[in-house]
This record gives C-alpha cells, structure tokens and sequence, in this order.
C-alpha cells in the first residue's frame, strides 16, 4: 500500500487524528526520521543514544559518534573501549552497550539485518537479552528501521503525550487507553506513532 492510502486510512479509522495529519498535509510538514540511519547498526546506536535524552541531547552525542567513527559502519571495531565512547557525551551503560552490540555482530552472533524483519515479539526476545537494551529501544528501531508497519510504543511518553493533545484529554493516557485508541490505527500504528511524535515535538496543540 502506498503511504498516501496509509494516510487515507488512519484519517478514516481515527477523524482525531486524521485533522491533524491534514494540518500537516497543508503545511508540507515532514515527520521527522531522525532514527532512521544508513545502517541498521547506526539506527539501533541512535536509539539507544536517545533512551532518555532529548532530541537535540542525542542527536549531538549520535553527530559526534559518526563524526569519530563513521556514517556507513555496521559495527564498531574490537579496539574500541568504553572510556573513548564517553568523551562523546555517552554514558558508561549505554557505551558498554554499544560495544556489546558491535561484539555480537563481529563475532556473528546478531545479524541485524534478519532481526529487523523478525515480528516484533521475536525481536525483542534477541535483543533485549542485551544489557540496555529494553522493549522501548527495540520498538523504537523497528519502528524505524525494521519492516513492521504496525508498532505503537505504549510506555513512552511521546506517544502519550500526543494521545492527551489529539483526544484534549486533562491527563495522560494509561496504557490501556493507549492500547484501546491505537487499536484504530491498525495496521499502520507505526505511520501513527510518528504523527504523534511530531505533534508534540512542533507543539501542535491548537486544532
């Protein structure tokens, strides 16, 4: 399906939200891919980089990153340590995590090729086996980067956040009530998740 008749669909299925993704067809606004790299290696990097940072935070640190090491690499070489990823801005979990990460994949033992085209479930189940790596970083890669059309991150703020604007409700969401609302979405949650994002990102919240 092209992604104007994903469009067309969550318009229909959710008026809500469909308004303000008109808003955004008027404007020529662009949903932002910042997580989306030339590797699958940099996509998951820069998600694991933004776990808890805001944009502007990780997007600096992830600039740095590539600047030292790259912007086509698929993994880190073996020399390098923890302490040469923090004097990027990096903590010392999320560095140990990288350089897990690039050890797995030079030693074959992740290909995050065939992971990103996995189910979400069976994703997760290989890569949250690593240290800092968690349900939100996976569905947030996938999302992105992997194949699956129809991923709704329900714990992150973002995403609540963006369901209180559309719906003008007076607090957040729980996550049943997101997982109900995302429910409509189905199966183009992703294209779903990444108006909301940008809805809060813009601070949209005048329709």
């Amino acid at each position: 399906m092209t992604e104007k008749s994903k469009i067309t669909h969550l318009i229909e299925k959710d008026p809500k939200l469909g308004k303000f993704i008109v808003f955004f067809t008027k404007k020529n606004f662009t949903i932002s891919d910042d997580y989306r790299k030339s590797t699958e290696f940099l996509s998951l990097v820069r998600t694991i980089i933004g776990q808890q940072l805001s944009i502007n935070v990780a997007s600096s640190i992830y600039n740095k990153f590539i600047d030292n090491y790259g912007s086509q690499i698929y993994s880190l070489q073996s020399n390098i340590e923890v302490n040469d990823l923090k004097t990027l801005g990096l903590s010392k979990a999320k560095s140990e995590t990288i350089i897990k990460l690039s050890y797995l994949i030079n030693e074959e033992n992740l290909n995050l090729t065939k992971t990103m085209k996995l189910p979400e479930q069976k994703a997760k189940d290989i890569l949250c086996k690593i240290k800092g790596i968690g349900p939100w970083t996976v569905e947030n890669f996938l999302l992105f980067s992997g194949k699956n059309q129809d991923i709704c991150p329900i714990n992150d703020l973002g995403i609540k956040k963006g369901i209180q604007i559309i719906y003008n409700l007076n607090e957040l969401p729980s996550e049943k009530k997101v997982m109900k609302i995302s429910s409509k979405w189905k199966p183009y949650r992703s294209l779903a998740s990444r108006y909301l994002w940008e809805i809060v990102d813009q601070d949209i919240n005048f329709l």
